[in-house]
C-alpha cells in the first residue's frame, strides 16, 4: 500500500514530459518534490498506474450515520457511550470518538473547574474585607485556618468533554461532599 498521495494529473505530464526530455528518474523527483519510488511506478506503467484496487474493510457506519452523531454531538453534551445509545447504534463507542475526532468543529477538551461563588458571596466577601481593613491591633488574636480535602474514590477534575469550537467552554464546579474523602484542618 502506499506511503504518500497519487500523482495528479498535471504531475504525470510533468513527469512524462520530463522522462521524454532524458531525465533521470532521481532528478525528475527532486524538481517536482515527489519521492522517486512514485516516480518508477508510473514510468513502469503509466496507463495502469494507480488502478489497483486497495480493498480493505469497508466502514461500518454510513455517511448518514456519521452526519447523525456529529449532529448529535453538536446539539447536545453526550459521552461516546451515550451517542451510541441514544442513536441506537451498532457499532462501538470507540468508533464514534473516531467520527468525533475527525469532526473539525470539535475537540477533546478538560472541563475547567470553578468555584461555586454566587453574587451574594462575592458581595459578602467584600463587605467582609472592606470591614477588617481597618481591624488594627485585632490582628493579634486572629488564627489562620486552612482545610485540605482529599478525594479517595477518585478526583474531582478528571473531566474530558467534547468542544464544539462554535459554542462557549463548559465549566463545572467543585463538589463539597460526597462518599469517599478525607478532610484535614490546620490552624495557626
Amino acid at each position: 500500500m502506499p506511503r504518500g498521495p497519487a500523482l495528479l494529473d498535471f504531475e504525470k505530464g510533468q513527469v512524462s514530459t520530463m522522462h521524454a526530455a532524458g531525465k533521470i528518474q532521481r532528478e525528475i523527483a527532486s524538481i517536482i518534490g515527489r519521492s522517486k519510488t512514485v516516480v518508477n511506478a508510473y514510468l513502469r506503467n503509466p496507463e495502469g498506474y494507480n488502478t489497483m484496487r486497495r480493498p480493505g474493510r469497508r466502514s461500518s457506519l454510513t455517511l448518514a450515520t456519521v452526519r447523525r452523531i456529529a449532529r448529535a454531538e453538536q446539539i447536545g453534551q453526550y459521552s461516546s457511550s451515550q451517542i451510541v445509545r441514544t442513536l441506537n447504534l451498532t457499532v462501538s463507542a470507540r468508533s464514534v470518538r473516531k467520527v468525533l475526532a475527525r469532526e473539525e468543529t470539535l475537540r477533546y477538551v478538560k472541563r475547567k473547574s470553578i468555584r461555586m461563588l454566587t453574587k451574594a458571596h462575592k458581595m459578602a466577601r467584600l463587605e467582609w474585607a472592606r470591614k477588617l481593613f481597618t481591624f488594627g491591633e485585632k490582628w493579634e488574636s486572629v488564627i489562620f485556618a486552612e482545610e485540605k480535602k482529599f478525594n479517595l474514590d477518585g478526583p474531582d477534575g478528571l473531566q474530558y468533554y467534547w468542544h464544539n469550537l462554535r459554542h462557549g467552554k463548559q465549566v463545572f464546579t467543585n463538589r463539597q461532599a460526597g462518599s469517599g474523602l478525607l478532610m484535614i484542618w490546620g490552624a495557626f
